[in-house]
Order: C-alpha cells, then structure tokens, then sequence
C-alpha cells in the first residue's frame, strides 16, 4: 500500500523520520482538502506526504529543490516504452566519445582502486577536479593525465555544459566515469526530453547523484578529509571508493527513474514556487490557512551542503569561492559555487529579526503557522542553535494567541505558559510549535 514516505536525497535534517508525527499535527489544523504550504521544501518529503490529503504549495529558494517537488507533486506520465528508449542512448556514440576524451583520469583512478594505491586514490580526491586545477596548475600524480585530459578538450571544443560536472567534480566527488555518465544523461535530458517532462528525468538524476557521493555523509559540504593529522592517509579512502565510486550509474538512474515514474499521483492540484520565504508568504493565496516551516537553525548554510545538486540543474558553469589561507588565495576545498545563497536564518545578527519577519506576516492573514525546531544537544557536539526555543515562543506569542510546543519525543504538549526550564531541556526529539488564533493586528510595513 503507498505511504506516501519518499526519500529523494540524503539530505541535512530531513524530515522523513518524523514525517508521521509531522503529518498528524498538521491535520489537526488543517482540514482535508485545504491547502497548505511547506515553506522550506526542501527535498520535498513533507510536501510529498501532505499531498496525500492537501492541495500544496512548496516552496524552497534552491533550483534543485523545485525540480524535486515538481517531480513529486506534478509528475507527468512518463511511459516506460518512453524510459526504455532513453536509456537505450547510453550506448550510443556521443557516450562513447565522453569516455575516451576522459580516458586518461578514467583509467589512471580504475587501476588505482584495483591495486589499493592509496598515494593515487588521495591525489585524485585532493587534486583530481580539472576546473581547479586549470586555475592553480597544481602537482600531483594525476597532474600529467589532466593535462592530456585538457588537450583533448580544447582539441574536440568540449569546454562546453556537455563536460560539466566531469570537469568540476570528477574524481572528488564521483569518479570520473561516473561524471562522464552524469553528464551524458544530462545531455540527453535537454536534448531528448520533452520540456514538460525534464523534472522527472532532471529528480531521478538528483536522487542518483546524491546516492553515489563518494562524501561521509552523501552531501557535498567538503570532499573527504584523505590525511589524518600526520599526515598519513586515511584507509577510509580505499573503502569509500570501492562503495561509492564503482556503483554502475547508469543502471541506478534507470532504477530511481522507475521510482519516480511509478509514484503515486494524490489527485489534488499543486504549486511549487522557487523564491525566498518572505516572496513566498507575499504571494500566497488566501485559501492558504496553514504554513509549515523547516527553516535552518544553524550557522551552517544548506546551499553548502548541495552545491553540486544545484549546479546540475542550472547547469551554468559557475564561477568558483575562494578562500585565503597564510595569505594565498585558493579554491575553496568544496569546489563551492560563488554567491551561494546564505539564509538569514543561519546568520546570528538576522536570525530573531528574520523570525519576527515570518511570525508576522504569517498572521496577517489569519494563517496557521506550524514550526519545526531540532533542540540542540551540547554533549553531543551538534551544531549550537542560532536562536532559542524560548525566543521564539517570546516572538510567536508577540503575534498568535495560541502557541502550543508539540514534542516528537519523551515530554507531552507544553504550553506556552509552562517553565522555558523544560522546554529548554528537551534535547531529544522534534518539537513543532504550533501557532494558531493570530493576534489582532492591523497590516504593517513589512507586508508591502
């Protein structure tokens, strides 16, 4: 029987764990068929969820995310004589031609990962991306094969989106081979793909990326850390390789195509949005009565986390971050995307502020709002909270006459009037807070 729980990517404070819990406290404040909006979609398994029972709106300020949503909240009818026709191109001769161009890294990391060579397998992690290394020019043992690599290129004008992501991230983030096919298929999503149906194609290449992360993890924040603090190179490099550079691509695209292809439709209409949060709530239709927020609570910025994911769906050859360390300028270790978005949830001095912003104008129009919060756990050495539970319930009460803090875990239903003691002692579960009854207020400046 459909559940209605997908796990699209491996993705930070992902909800699905919780997606039930979540579910039964949005139905208490939203009556089936009345439309609600996941505020931070995210990897779209809260919308995905709730479209069960609800016409949604989902929205998220990352490109991948509305790729994600509309492919699970609008898909179109992909049939597999369709599915079975485009795999067949991943035998045809522009395949083939990617290969040999990238011969040189493809071989040299093969026989790296069948003879063990640890010394090969760090440098093609450290060094192997050929982006930067056309940037800083620098030695390793697969400096000689990127600069056949990059002859090769220039001599067949592949410096094109045609080579993209082999060009950023193979070798660090997925073996070369495997960009190879990334990027072969998402040749053939824009060449071969009705436009209507590029989302579902576009989502199943997403979840298959993010599967073969060769990252502890599975997100793109940083590549493997090869060397331990003396220096010595890790035999975590080995191990991961052997798991996550050798998974055959093209058959696990083929099995989350399948996935996709064979979801479930929910019989409601739905919208995906891509803008910010307060774009969003601007523009939301009154029959909109609950809003479902996940923001970051975090100094850790998501757009970090799923860099990689982003630049496959824009496709756009971005410029690269720097850092500088002992005063030389270098590309940051993550391979980042320059002017990555940085939520003003995660930036200290913004966040109360931009809280303030979301409980207001959330109430305005006589909306429910209901807020997830992971409580943080010191001992645990998770990242500390930029704001705390009880500051948002000094700012939900400025705006809602009812907030209540639902907790996934040991403690039942607080209320808003209960000891902040206990509510700051919860260092176990989810807790949603759930603001409903706004205050009366009349329409202010930071609506217009």
């Amino acid at each position: 029987m459909e559940t209605f729980g997908f796990k699209t990517l491996n993705y930070l404070g992902s909800k699905l764990r919780l997606i039930d819990f979540i579910e039964k406290n949005i139905s208490a404040v939203a009556s089936d068929g009345e439309c609600v909006c996941d505020l931070f979609a995210g990897s779209g398994c809260v919308s995905y969820r709730l479209s069960q029972s609800h016409p949604i709106i989902s929205c998220d300020i990352q490109e991948y995310s509305q790729v994600i949503c509309e492919a699970l909240l609008n898909p179109s009818d992909v049939t597999k004589e369709e599915l079975n026709s485009f795999v067949q191109h991943f035998h045809s001769s522009s395949f083939q031609k990617l290969i040999n161009v990238f011969k040189p890294l493809i071989d040299i990391e093969e026989k790296a990962i069948e003879n063990k060579n640890l010394e090969i397998l760090a440098d093609v992690i450290e060094y192997g991306s050929i982006e930067v290394f056309n940037i800083e020019k620098h030695k390793s043992h697969v400096s000689s094969a990127i600069k056949k690599v990059c002859q090769a290129l220039q001599a067949q004008k592949l410096y094109t989106k045609k080579t993209l992501i082999t060009r950023y991230y193979g070798g660090v983030y997925f073996s070369y081979k495997q960009a190879v096919f990334i990027d072969g298929i998402l040749e053939l999503i824009h060449s071969k793909i009705n436009p209507c149906k590029k989302n579902v194609f576009l989502a199943a290449l997403l979840s298959t990326v993010s599967e073969i992360a060769d990252t502890v993890g599975k997100h793109f924040a940083q590549p493997l850390k090869v060397r331990d603090s003396k220096g010595k190179i890790k035999t975590l490099v080995y191990s991961k390789a052997i798991k996550d550079k050798t998974v055959d691509v093209q058959l696990l695209y083929k099995n989350w195509l399948l996935k996709y292809i064979n979801l479930q439709k929910s019989g409601f209409k739905h919208q995906t949005m891509r803008c910010d949060f307060l774009q969003c709530l601007r523009n939301l239709p009154d029959n909109v009565k609950t809003i479902y927020a996940d923001p970051p609570y975090t100094r850790e910025h998501y757009s970090r986390y799923y860099h990689v994911l982003e630049t496959i769906v824009l496709r756009d050859s971005p410029q690269l971050s720097t850092v500088t360390i002992h005063g030389k300028k270098k590309i940051s270790n993550g391979i980042y995307r320059q002017n990555r978005f940085q939520s003003p949830f995660c930036i200290k001095s913004k966040a109360l502020g931009t809280f303030n912003e979301l409980f207001e104008i959330a109430s305005l129009k006589d909306r429910n709002l209901i807020l997830s919060y992971s409580p943080y756990d010191e001992s645990k050495k998770t990242h500390p909270r930029v704001v705390t539970i009880q500051q948002l319930l000094d700012i939900a009460q400025k705006y809602y006459r009812s907030v209540n803090v639902v907790s996934a875990g040991h403690f039942l239903h607080n209320k808003l009037n209960s000891s902040s003691r206990l509510l700051e002692a919860s260092d176990e579960a989810e807790i949603l807070i759930v603001c409903t009854t706004p205050q009366k207020r009349s329409v202010s400046n930071v609506v217009k």
